[in-house]
């Protein structure tokens, strides 16, 4: 591991210049930045805005369990590895794992991005981490390069041939994509979205909380809504993050009763996301996973998820195998105590289901 590294501040307010440092700059992430804070404090979470030893900084959320002592602690895709070696970001969950004990906490969960590196498992091994179930829906990536300068057409000549083909049905079908600056259309776009979860086996239902992140997004500048439209009548959506000095989808879903009617609505979609990565001067884009729970391993062919998989690679990008979530357990008799009303509750329910 690298040199050890200590927080130095926690402040409930994030500094001046907190999504320049956190999120915009190469290796943030949305997921660390002001919005998230802000809306995750809505339901009840309280943001801390930590700094380190060694300059960087990282968001953790914190969550009481009244009357139980202690609270739960989570780094949302964090801490963010911005640009570092994965040594540098073990060596910064160390040190949250230090800070966190220093209030009491009961445990503490990190998930940053990162490309799956053996020495960071280590490095998380020996602080006392281990992997544990994912927050996010996704673990992996799926990532499209972007050569610089590149034109519409190079940028076309990159997809498949079929997914070329998908992109060009739509425009003859009459598709139109737009972006939807204001969230007109994040009502219909919701509802998409839950019943492809459903399909996929994304753990996605909390309606009321996703239209109202989405719509903090927006307003933030950090979210571009992508629709693509028939009329006024929406096809399907994508909404993307500005993060990390690129795009990374982080939403998408159309409507399965219409794709024969306007096929390749979302290989259009796609391709406008790439087409607005190259314009932002991003060197690729992350279209998003493709993995689910509870191995997030590459789909395999026949399941439901391999679909989208397929269709990720058709536009031009390769699975980056990242590394899992990692828990600290801290007070683990608290913890466990904690944890019994609710297994409790499942063996009643388990029981009442067998009689």
């Amino acid at each position: 591991m690298s040199a050890p590294v200590r927080v130095v501040a926690a402040d409930r307010e994030p500094p001046p210049g907190w999504d320049e440092r956190v999120v915009r700059a190469p290796g943030g992430h949305l997921l660390q930045g002001r919005a998230w804070a802000a809306h995750r404090a809505s339901r009840g979470w309280e943001p801390r805005f930590l700094r380190f030893s060694d300059e960087r900084e990282a968001l953790v959320l914190l969550r009481r369990r009244p009357p139980l002592p202690g609270v739960l602690l989570y780094a949302p895709r964090g801490p963010a590895p911005l640009g570092d070696p994965a040594d540098r970001v073990a060596a910064r969950a160390a040190a949250l794992r230090d800070w966190a004990r220093t209030i009491g906490a009961l445990n503490l969960l990190v998930d940053p991005v990162l490309p799956a590196d053996p020495g960071y498992a280590a490095a998380m091994a020996a602080a006392g981490f281990r992997p544990t179930a994912e927050v996010q829906p996704s673990r992996h990536r799926m990532v499209r390069e972007i050569p610089a300068g590149a034109t519409d057409e190079e940028l076309l000549a990159g997809l498949s041939k079929s997914a070329r083909q998908r992109v060009r049905e739509a425009e003859r079908a009459g598709v139109r994509i737009e972006e939807d600056t204001d969230g007109t259309h994040l009502p219909a776009f919701t509802r998409l979205v839950i019943a492809a979860a459903g399909r996929k086996g994304f753990p996605w239902s909390a309606e009321a909380s996703l239209d109202a992140w989405w719509r903090r997004v927006l307003a933030s500048g950090d979210g571009i809504f992508l629709v693509a439209l028939a009329g006024d009548r929406l096809l399907g959506g994508l909404i993307a993050y500005r993060q990390g000095g690129t795009l990374a989808t982080a939403f998408s879903a159309d409507d399965a009763a219409l794709r024969a009617e306007r096929p390749g609505t979302m290989h259009a979609l796609r391709f406008a996301a790439i087409r607005r990565a190259r314009d932002l001067g991003a060197t690729e884009i992350d279209l998003g996973g493709a993995d689910v729970a509870p191995d997030h391993a590459l789909p395999a062919p026949g399941t439901p998820a391999r679909g989208l998989y397929d269709h990720k690679v058709s536009l031009g990008a390769h699975w980056e195998e990242c590394v899992p979530a990692h828990l600290a357990v801290l007070r683990p008799g608290w913890l466990a105590l904690g944890e019994a009303p609710a297994r409790l509750r499942r063996v009643v329910r388990r029981s009442g289901r067998r009689t």
